[in-house]
């Protein structure tokens, strides 16, 4: 059974064959902030043009759709080869707080290998010190082309799918609620299309 979106209201559809309970969301634009850039939609694809500022972040774009356990996808392309990164907030104590990064690209080091899919998850992190395990695989996502991600939250586990290769990480803080979801880079232009939550709690 599908519901189409009726003006601002996020399209839902309950899917089968083993998701009976899962709820499809489209974010609508009271769900989706940017910070620093400009964005402009044009056929159902969004463009975020910017740089990165004076504190060292690029643009970046947050998905407000809290979820418990899911699955958040999309497809980007960049204009320019750079790191895209892929940003998963909880909201431990009340404070946002980061439980998951993807990287594309490279990771959260400048000199970071530009050929490298980097997982970073947040084991032990308090609010005056970062404890971040760093895990990097092979992988590379040219410029100029369009790539799909999706990544599925369920238990300690996260499976990340990019361009139908499969990476995993497990941390206990993945067991936390999701409040937010982000894709970021660093300069020039970044193009999305078909972002959706399947919520399944």
């Amino acid at each position: 059974m599908r519901v189409l979106s009726i003006g601002f209201l996020p399209a839902l559809c309950f899917l089968s064959a083993g998701f009976a309970q899962a709820e499809e969301i489209v974010p609508n634009a009271d769900q989706t902030t940017l910070l620093r850039g400009t964005a402009r939609v044009s056929d159902g694809v969004r463009a975020v043009t910017g740089e990165t500022d004076t504190t060292g972040h690029g643009p970046i774009t947050y998905y407000n759709v809290p979820f418990d356990e899911g699955t958040f996808s999309l497809s980007w392309k960049v204009e320019k080869e750079q790191s895209v990164a892929f940003v998963f907030d909880g909201k431990r104590n009340g404070k946002a707080t980061h439980v998951l990064k993807v990287y594309v690209n490279g990771g959260p080091s400048k000199r970071s290998n530009e050929n490298t899919l980097t997982l970073v998850t947040y084991d032990g992190s308090t609010r005056d010190k970062k404890k971040a395990k760093v895990v990097t695989h092979k992988h590379h996502a040219d410029a100029g082309q369009w790539h799909e991600i999706s990544v599925t939250f369920k238990g300690n586990q996260a499976t990340v799918v990019v361009d139908r290769k499969t990476f995993t990480v497990t941390s206990e803080r993945l067991r936390e609620s999701v409040e937010k979801c982000g894709i970021g880079h660093s300069q020039e232009t970044l193009h999305t299309k078909d972002v959706k939550i399947d919520k399944r709690a």
